[in-house]
């Protein structure tokens, strides 16, 4: 679904295209598959590239290069598990792309929704899928006075017999199928998510009051390099930070949750913003702003990549390891820029831009500005 999401925003922003090899039974999605062997070729969005910019796809830049080369296709190869490659849910009706069943099941405002993924992942099969603290759910309960009902894979374990001795007057509803469970967790009204994509999700397509937000694990992007799934902007959510923390084996589970019973703290939208703002990524401007003739005059290795592939040779090995490398995608000439942008200057003076090529970046070519003298001069 991240996948299918990300296809559909860049779809949306170029105005044309098609979407193909997608399948989400839960929706009934089977889009038939595309051959990436079909010339003249295509752009590339690579896992390991990817995960190196949270997920995130620069959709302002790709679509610079898809509409100025004769690329016929953009593959997207990585989880995309980064909230801003998702089309706004005032932008698009996702209840029409993703239709709910026609129950009404779910909890009610008196009622605080937590699902529990138990499952594979009790096996320890990722250590960024692991269970949270019963204080943190008791916390919650007693903090909003509503009834608690355990909804998800609630197999017998060690943590669940915890869990049901902290809250034996709970009501505990076994998984009835992925889509039953996928729709009583989106038609609840408060709801705490599990550390899943499956329950994040869920919760995010709701139209849930309030939703008690657990910035662990998966879902913590100090800790999940590969994505950054925190809906900053949205008022419905109460976030929660926690420690970085490593899931084990269920009958181990008390080794990794001992250590952090009592240790998540509340986090304002705005305080959440700041503390993740080093792990979000400036690709999409870096792409915006590249450079194809600047940058073989900087870097000879590259003109060998062009001779041989192109436009589209270029972009894909800037996404796969010039853009990690930390390579300038555009050469700005440092006296000019300062000379003809006193702002900028002052900007940088006052260290909100590292130097003029970063001032270029991410602000100067959104206002017009030239990188070098002779840019103005053929403009």
């Amino acid at each position: 679904m991240p996948m299918y999401l990300t296809a559909l925003k860049m779809q949306r922003l170029l105005g044309f295209g098609e979407i193909n090899n997608v399948k989400i039974p839960l929706f009934n999605i089977d889009l038939p598959d595309f051959s990436l062997t079909t010339p003249p070729g295509g752009f590339h969005d690579r896992y390991h590239s990817s995960g190196k910019r949270y997920g995130l796809l620069p959709f302002q830049g790709l679509k610079k290069f898809i509409l100025n080369s004769d690329a016929c296709f953009l593959s997207l190869e990585s989880l995309y598990q980064n909230i801003n490659n998702f089309p706004r849910r005032d932008e698009v009706d996702y209840d029409t792309i993703f239709p709910p069943l026609d129950s009404r099941e779910g909890g009610g405002e008196d009622e605080l929704v937590i699902n529990i993924r138990g499952g594979d992942i009790l096996q320890g099969i990722s250590d960024l899928y692991g269970m949270l603290p019963v204080e943190f759910y008791k916390f919650i309960a007693k903090k909003t006075g509503k009834k608690c009902i355990f909804y998800g894979q609630l197999d017998e374990s060690p943590y669940m017999d915890e869990l049901r001795a902290a809250f034996p007057d709970a009501t505990y509803i076994p998984s009835r199928g992925v889509a039953r469970d996928f729709d009583f967790i989106r038609k609840s009204k408060h709801i705490i998510p599990c550390v899943s994509t499956f329950s994040w999700m869920a919760s995010w397509l709701s139209s849930a009051t309030k939703i008690y937000f657990p910035v662990a694990g998966l879902l913590n992007p100090a800790q999940h390099y590969y994505g950054m799934l925190l809906p900053l902007d949205d008022p419905r959510y109460e976030f929660y930070l926690f420690p970085v923390y490593e899931a084990l084996h269920v009958n181990e589970y008390r080794s990794y949750i001992d250590p952090i019973r009592h240790s998540w703290r509340y986090m304002s939208h705005d305080d959440l913003r700041e503390a993740v703002k080093q792990r979000t990524s400036d690709i999409d401007c870096h792409l915006q702003a590249f450079n194809i003739e600047d940058f073989m005059e900087m870097y000879d290795d590259s003109r060998e990549e062009f001779a041989h592939h192109g436009v589209r040779g270029m972009v894909n090995t800037y996404l796969d390891k010039w853009f990690p490398e930390g390579r300038a995608p555009v050469h700005v000439d440092r006296g000019y820029y300062t000379r003809k942008y006193q702002q900028a200057a002052l900007d940088i003076s006052e260290g909100r831009y590292n130097n003029e090529t970063d001032h270029f970046i991410k602000c100067g070519q959104f206002q017009g500005y030239y990188p070098r003298s002779v840019y103005e001069e053929n403009s």
